[in-house]
């Protein structure tokens, strides 16, 4: 359910990006990109009683409060949401959110949004007072690029229709506030380690008296660590392969039992590169399918390891080939598309192989599907 969720995250992200220059007013921005976003959190946006716009809260007939939406439960607002133009800056109009937020005893959650950032605030503190500082923070472009944490994925999660609980949020925001400071304090840290924390450190480590000259040595060390430890962690969010990944899992292809082609493939070693190619196709085309039929049909990608070439296909090794990968130092990945011809280049970012992927995807799913209708 996590990983669907992400993906039809990814795909509404795009959408809304692509979607986000012709929202020039306020009323734009709300029928094509706040709505649907409720939508993808499970609200029903077509029944008022759930979703009612223009909500009041007031203090007094003197001082009136109005919300652009808010969202009922059992017919009281619990979460208020502040809507502005897209592209308008967020940080002048918290206060509006903040008068409706107090003036409503039933609001748990506020959130303020352009479209396409959206700004998550609780009560942690105080009841019906609005934290000064959010507790989720969510960027469609961000998404959009593929780059969406566990953290923010797991809090939308928690603001689905069917997960969010009025009563916990406030807790809820309150620790992910301290995590978010932990996280921030151990960023500077791995920049600049303090002297306490390079002893405690090297306390664990079993280096119990050093001397001060000798610290600087110790805390040039310990940002190596840092940046080790975070580079892995990338690789392994990434799904790509360090040294001691393993291959993917699935049944092998077998092409020849005789005993001359098993001598041969016992001689075939798939690189590290190669896995690292596997996992970047099906990554790349998670990003650039908009279909939610496609993005299903991507986990039926596999590959065929040969003696000099690397072959990924899509369900069926020669009717489903994708391309051949030849690794090599310069260029340092090549790839031929077949009829589309061959496409090198040094760095994947640069976008160069899309659209022959994309392009070779589509029409083995197409050929697939037609074959399998026959």
């Amino acid at each position: 359910m996590t990983e669907d969720f992400r993906q039809k995250l990814t795909l509404f992200a795009t959408r809304a990006v692509e979607l986000a220059p012709r929202c020039a007013n306020e009323e734009s921005t709300k029928l094509f990109l706040i709505l649907p976003f409720l939508s993808v959190l499970g609200y029903n946006c077509q029944d008022p009683h759930e979703v009612c716009p223009e909500h009041s809260a007031d203090f007094s007939d003197k001082y009136k409060n109005k919300v652009d939406f808010a969202i009922l439960k059992k017919d009281q607002p619990v979460i208020a949401i502040e809507c502005k133009c897209c592209g308008s800056a967020l940080k002048d109009e918290r206060g509006q959110l903040r008068a409706y937020f107090n003036a409503a005893p039933t609001v748990k959650m506020g959130v303020l949004t352009d479209g396409i950032v959206y700004e998550f605030y609780a009560d942690s503190d105080e009841p019906n007072m609005m934290d000064q500082s959010a507790f989720l923070i969510v960027d469609l472009r961000q998404i959009s690029k593929g780059k969406l944490e566990d953290s923010v994925l797991d809090g939308l999660i928690g603001l689905q229709k069917n997960s969010f609980d009025p009563e916990n949020i406030g807790a809820e925001a309150k620790r992910k506030l301290v995590f978010q400071s932990i996280v921030q304090q151990l960023t500077a840290l791995s920049e600049a380690p303090s002297e306490p924390f390079t002893r405690m450190l090297l306390q664990s480590a079993g280096l119990s008296h050093v001397r001060a000259k000798a610290l600087t040595e110790y805390q040039d060390i310990i940002r190596s660590a840092f940046r080790e430890f975070i580079n892995l962690r990338i690789l392994k969010r990434l799904d790509l392969p360090t040294k001691e990944t393993e291959k993917p899992s699935g049944e092998p292809i077998v092409v020849d039992n005789s005993p001359s082609m098993s001598k041969i493939e016992e001689r075939i070693i798939t690189t590290d590169s190669e896995i690292a190619i596997f996992n970047y196709t099906k990554q790349r085309l998670a990003f650039l399918v908009k279909d939610e039929k496609l993005f299903r049909e991507i986990e039926r990608i596999n590959y065929k390891d040969y003696q000099g070439k690397f072959v990924v296909f899509y369900r069926r090794e020669r009717k489903g080939r994708l391309f051949d990968f030849i690794e090599g130092d310069t260029p340092k990945f090549r790839f031929s598309f077949g009829d589309a011809g061959e496409i090198t280049t040094d760095d994947l970012t640069d976008g160069k192989i899309d659209a022959a992927l994309l392009a070779a995807f589509l029409k083995r799913v197409e050929e697939n599907t037609r074959t399998d209708s026959n």
